[in-house]
């Protein structure tokens, strides 16, 4: 926010939970006084029964970017999504569109007793690649992995991934750093404040709204929040899980940003007023 106001630049998010509606507390969403002090983009865009994927995101945030310009301002692009980022910079491979009644069918295994074991075998028979990236549990990659394949009849580890060398989009890229320990204090204590602003009780009504099968209950905090919510975790259980899971969320951040080419280093641990002085950003 500080950098946006500098340069006079208005905020695009690409956080993959905070575009959902609701989903607030566990996404860490700016509050609606930091929307007003700085003007914000692709936050509440969509509701959680919704499809929003990457390239709903790249088709989103080139608008927005390009209104952001048009009017004389800055985009700036804030968030952890790397893939999001990446899809909006160099572009998304033709992968085969929805069909809904192939997904209907997988869906159903999936609710079927064993069923998400069954079909991450499945995937990892005839794509092991994508297997052996993704967990048993990852609902929706799973899914749509196994979409891609019997909608084409090739693994969607064929299809091209966006890369990091071929950008069509120009943009200086800013990496926060912060020391191994720090960086963990300071996770766990988020993830305490989540829990301790209502994150649980946030859940459940979502819950009342959206089935429990929506892609952002599966993503890190609302699924623990939503096994709370189910009688299937404690609350200490899944304070505990949810930060291990941040943790272990913000290491491959690292590896991803330490891949992109071009990345200006900033550290998180230094005064605002310092690193806009050291990037040569003035008040």
């Amino acid at each position: 926010m500080a950098l946006a106001v500098r340069i006079g630049g208005e905020i695009v998010n690409y956080d993959s939970v905070q575009v959902y509606r609701g989903f607030d507390i566990g996404s860490a969403k700016p509050s609606a006084e930091e929307r007003e002090a700085v003007p914000h983009h692709l936050i509440d865009v969509a509701n959680a029964d919704e499809p929003f994927d990457a390239a709903e995101f790249a088709a989103r945030a080139k608008v927005a970017c390009d209104e952001i310009t048009r009017r004389g301002r800055r985009p700036v692009l804030v968030g952890g999504t790397g893939f999001y980022l990446r899809a909006l910079l160099s572009g998304l491979p033709e992968l085969p569109g929805r069909d809904e009644a192939l997904r209907a069918r997988i869906r159903a295994i999936w609710d079927a007793p064993r069923g998400a074991r069954r079909l991450w075998l499945l995937l990892e028979r005839i794509d092991p690649l994508t297997a052996g990236r993704l967990a048993p549990a990852d609902r929706h990659r799973v899914e749509r992995a196994l979409e891609v394949y019997f909608s084409s009849g090739r693994p969607i580890s064929t299809w091209e991934r966006p890369s990091a060398h071929v950008e069509t989009l120009r943009a200086t890229k800013f990496g926060l750093s912060l020391d191994r320990s720090e960086l963990n204090q300071v996770l766990d204590e988020r993830v305490r404040a989540m829990y301790a602003r209502g994150l649980v009780e946030e859940t459940r009504a979502l819950l009342e709204r959206f089935p429990a099968t929506a892609r952002p209950f599966q993503t890190i905090g609302y699924r623990e929040a939503a096994a709370v919510a189910s009688g299937t975790m404690s609350v200490s259980e899944a304070i505990q899980e949810t930060a291990r899971r941040t943790r272990a969320y913000a290491k491959r951040q690292m590896t991803w940003l330490r891949a992109e080419p071009g990345l200006v280093w900033v550290d998180a641990a230094k005064a605002v007023d310092e690193i806009c002085s050291e990037l040569g950003i003035e008040n």
